[in-house]
């Protein structure tokens, strides 16, 4: 199977190609908010290195999040698109399962990725070594992470990946701080597409507080 792996949940944006668990042409660009421009160009960039015909792809796995809300929105649509003009299926990936999924295979321990969320917070998901989701992405306060992290573990063994957390007591691996479509094109390979749609996951809404506004005096019942 040849699939195109596309992440845009953060500021840096990538491609990647895969076949048969190996990823054979990979790109990226690291320009906030040029993920709408670039993007195309990069596909075909990566498409020249494999020497690959568009028509070829069987599928696109695309980052779903959580992360950059506009970065998920743009790369989702595009995988969309993509989709229906090759008619191929598109399956959507974990942006925190990808990071835990370019982790080596050898390392036995649970992987909690870390992302920063904002607001004082982090985005945190919890997996294990064959990349089954132990603890779905949710926003933790930033303020003492480093001790709700050990609580959750409950003395298993663990290694934190994504950013790495100031005090933490236990070894501390980093993974680039964002995920890779590299990782993603992987992943997205041996997922089920109708289990695994194209979706957003932004574990969150977007924090925006509704406005405490009278009336419009335009709405108001006529005396």
């Amino acid at each position: 199977m040849r699939v195109l792996g596309i992440e845009t949940s953060s500021e840096r944006g990538s491609v990647a190609l895969a076949t048969g668990g190996v990823v054979v042409a990979s790109a990226h660009h690291d320009q906030p908010n040029r993920h709408a421009e670039l993007l195309l160009s990069l596909i075909a960039r990566v498409l020249a290195d494999a020497d690959w015909d568009k028509r070829s792809l069987d599928r696109v796995a695309v980052g779903v999040g959580p992360g950059a809300f506009t970065g998920i929105r743009i790369g989702i649509a595009l995988a969309h698109g993509l989709g229906l003009g090759l008619g191929i299926e598109a399956v959507g990936v974990g942006s925190l399962s990808a990071i835990a999924a370019a982790h080596p295979k050898d390392d036995p321990r649970l992987r909690l990725v870390v992302r920063d969320a904002r607001r004082a917070e982090c985005f945190v998901g919890a997996y294990d070594v064959l990349g089954h989701e132990l603890s779905a992405p949710a926003p933790w306060p930033r303020s003492g992470l480093a001790a709700a992290l050990q609580s959750w573990a409950a003395g298993r063994a663990f290694v934190v990946l994504g950013e790495v957390v100031t005090g933490l007591d236990c070894a501390v691996d980093r993974c680039g701080g964002a995920p890779d479509a590299g990782s993603v094109a992987l992943v997205g390979e041996l997922l089920d597409p109708s289990a695994h749609p194209p979706l957003p996951v932004y574990a969150r809404g977007p924090g925006a507080d509704p406005q405490n506004l009278a009336p419009s005096p335009l709405l108001l019942p006529r005396q």
